[in-house]
């Protein structure tokens, strides 16, 4: 142990801290080319030219994620590591620009991702129209200036060379200057666009109102996103005594899952040991260790977890011994010779370890041949090449076997039931936040006394904080497990349980569209947290400004509608709880009993999903009767004589305006994340479908 720590920090050391900040650059890098991709199909005439430019920047996005799927345990790594002091080394040209911590980095690249996104989805439900068409010709401009600051700042992050802190504060400034400029003439085309409206017999359409303004709102956080990188001198590398003291406490708290686990790993390694204490099976299997050894590696949390390393153990295996064969063949027994073929096997093979989808089998087909042919010269073995190249396949074949035997046999722990558990959690945390979005928008909007809050809280007391922040640790790290937990279950005999085959594609969709409900649960605590910025003048522009039609009171719609999503987390949890495995119930819940799905409970679900597309309907039936109002609220005003720039309220007043821009982001986020629950329900019945019925039976 010792020789291999001082090997790894002397040659060639690999930090997970490098590897974090490298995924950072790559992925900024990434993230600001499809913000360029999507300012372009922003600015197409037409939803087939905007499509193209769509269709690259979800290329990258997928680039992105990728790059991002191995940060939680890189981040989990790092813990190890003198993080502070490798980042100072690292970013030695930029640190007197950009100092944040690791964690930090990745909040950032998941918010930049997030706002990213959204400008992608407007893009996805724009429609346009002449609308569309007299707003990008009046902002083309503004907003490709915006772009390009942008792109500078990113930039200036990724270069080689140091860059001076006044520079990139004139940068900075620059930034600001550009959305300002964006942002006046976003009024000026909404000023132009009511003179209209009140001239003729035209209207405004809600969709139209809405997703420009969203759209607007997230160049702004995006904006404001990228100020916040320069430096403050605060110390951000520090941990509560009491934080570590609460991770022990969960770390060794007794479990019974654990004790199982446990007492299943005592059971396979005492099963293995009979292959070396028992001297007539010690014989046949030269020792037997080779055994032994196959069944300690090849145990893991779940079936289809070890399942997944006994396959990888058992290719790298094949592809060792092949070449340990040709080795032998080439130079008999030279130590020199025989080093001198292994150098390059080992190179090839420590090198497409780093890959993906090798990784394991890559290490294990690495080692074999200098097992093999080493093991046989230092041994001086009565066996010969061939004999010995075949004994390790046959041992580690009998190992595998073996193992798979007693992994179905005790204890067993399906992935696919582990899988359920993390959606359960995941859902979970989407209710606590669609919770909390509607308590901090009571707070904000001073619904004190309301009798229906789904949380009750000491409005005075309480300070209004972000609650995606909260969430966005425990939510990352679930839907990353989700993603290894899909493949481990596609291993796994699901045969037992299911009329179906287990269905990667669906879970794999059900795992983005998670990801999706939870980006507009961060939008709109993103427009929450924009509007409580102004929250000492948010009552008197709700009261008095336009007649009190400009900013509506939602507090009714959103808590119908957090109702009825905490209705639906709570249906689909129960149907994933009860879908799960018998063998879950009995070895980790201490439950025999197996309830069933019946007809009625799809019933249920189908009226669930059919009560929410009437919920996107009424939302959006709402919010266009509301402009209406407002529309015939400017034309009573033009009627009594009034100039259009005295009754439009942004029209001087860019506190309002940041407040109505917010407020409609607030709006049209809350109509996509219903329409998000909405996809994601009909997958979940789905995939109930699949698991509990007979209505897809192949031929």
């Amino acid at each position: 142990m010792t020789v291999a720590i001082l090997v790894s920090l002397i040659i060639f050391p690999l930090f997970a801290t490098f590897e974090v900040e490298n995924r950072f650059h790559y992925a900024l890098s990434k993230l600001q080319e499809m913000h360029v991709l999507i300012i372009q199909a922003f600015l197409c005439d037409d939803k087939m030219g905007a499509l193209m430019f769509l269709v690259r920047a979800s290329i990258i996005e997928n680039l992105v994620h990728k790059a991002l799927i191995p940060i939680q345990m890189r981040l989990d790594e790092a813990e190890f590591e003198p993080t502070r002091w490798l980042q100072r080394i690292f970013n030695r040209k930029h640190q007197h620009i950009i100092n944040m911590t690791l964690q930090e980095q990745e909040n950032f690249i998941t918010s930049f991702m997030c706002h990213v996104g959204s400008l992608q989805l407007m893009i996805k439900n724009c429609s346009f129209n002449e609308y569309h068409h007299d707003f990008t010709y009046e902002i083309k401009s503004s907003l490709l200036h915006l772009s390009t600051c942008q792109s500078i700042i990113v930039s200036s992050l990724m270069s080689p060379s140091s860059m001076a802190k006044d520079d990139f504060a004139r940068q900075i400034i620059d930034l600001r200057e550009a959305f300002t400029k964006l942002r006046s003439a976003y009024i000026d085309v909404r000023l132009h666009r009511v003179e209209y409206v009140l001239q003729t017999t035209a209207t405004i359409q809600s969709e139209d109102s809405l997703s420009h303004a969203y759209f607007l709102f997230h160049l702004g956080a995006t904006v404001q996103l990228l100020t916040q990188l320069i430096i403050s001198n605060e110390n951000k590398n520090t941990t509560s005594i009491s934080s570590v003291q609460e991770k022990r406490k969960i770390n060794f708290k007794l479990q019974w899952p654990r004790l199982l686990s446990s007492l299943k790993c005592m059971i396979i390694i005492g099963i293995g040991s009979i292959f070396v204490l028992v001297p007539r099976l010690s014989t046949i299997f030269e020792n037997g260790h080779l055994i032994l050894i196959t069944l300690c590696v090849t145990q893991g949390d779940t079936v289809g977890g070890a399942l997944t390393t006994m396959k990888m153990r058992l290719m790298g295996t094949l592809l060792g011994a092949i070449w340990a064969y040709i080795t032998y063949r080439l130079v008999r027994d030279d130590i020199y010779a025989t080093l001198g073929i292994l150098s390059p096997w080992i190179f090839i093979f420590s090198y497409l370890k780093l890959l993906p989808n090798w990784g394991y089998t890559a290490t294990v087909a690495s080692f074999t041949p200098v097992a093999i042919n080493l093991a046989r010269l230092s041994n001086g073995t009565t066996l010969s090449g061939d004999s010995s190249v075949l004994l390790r396949i046959e041992e580690s074949f009998l190992g595998i076997t073996l193992a798979v035997v007693l992994t179905l046999l005790i204890f067993p722990i399906f992935a696919i039931d582990l899988l359920k558990d993390s959606i359960q959690t995941t859902l979970k945390t989407c209710q606590r936040s669609v919770t909390s979005m509607h308590s901090v928008y009571d707070q904000l909007f001073h619904h004190r006394h309301s009798q229906d809050s789904l949380m009750q809280v000491e409005f005075e007391e309480k300070k209004i904080k972000s609650f995606v922040d909260i969430e966005r640790s425990l939510f990352h790290r679930l839907i990353n497990s989700q993603r290894t937990l899909v493949e481990h279950a596609s291993l796994e005999p699901t045969l037992w349980w299911m009329n179906r085959g287990f269905s990667t594609q669906h879970y794999n969709s059900l795992v983005r569209q998670q990801v999706s409900t939870f980006n507009m649960l961060y939008d709109i605590d993103a427009a929450l947290m924009k509007i409580n910025e102004y929250s000492e003048k948010i009552e008197h522009m709700q009261l008095n400004v336009a007649g009190g039609h400009f900013l509506p009171d939602l507090h009714r719609e959103l808590s119908d509608l957090s109702k009825q999503l905490s209705a639906c987390f709570n249906l689909w949890m129960s149907y994933f709880s009860v879908t799960q495995t018998r063998f879950y119930r009995l070895f980790r819940q201490c439950i025999y009993s197996n309830t069933k799905l019946n007809e009625n409970d799809l019933i249920k679900h189908q009226q669930c999903l059919i009560d929410l597309y009437q919920t996107i309907h009424r939302l959006q039936v709402q919010h266009q009767a509301r402009l209406d109002r407002l529309i015939q609220h400017y034309r009573d005003r033009l009627t009594m004589g009034e100039a259009y720039i005295s009754f439009v309220p942004y029209a001087n007043n860019t506190e309002v305006d940041a407040v109505f821009i917010a407020f409609n982001a607030l709006y049209y986020s809350t109509t996509q994340l219903t329409q998000s629950v909405l996809i994601l329900g009909e997958t979940i019945h789905t995939i109930l479908e699949l698991e509990t019925t007979h209505l897809y039976r192949s031929f």
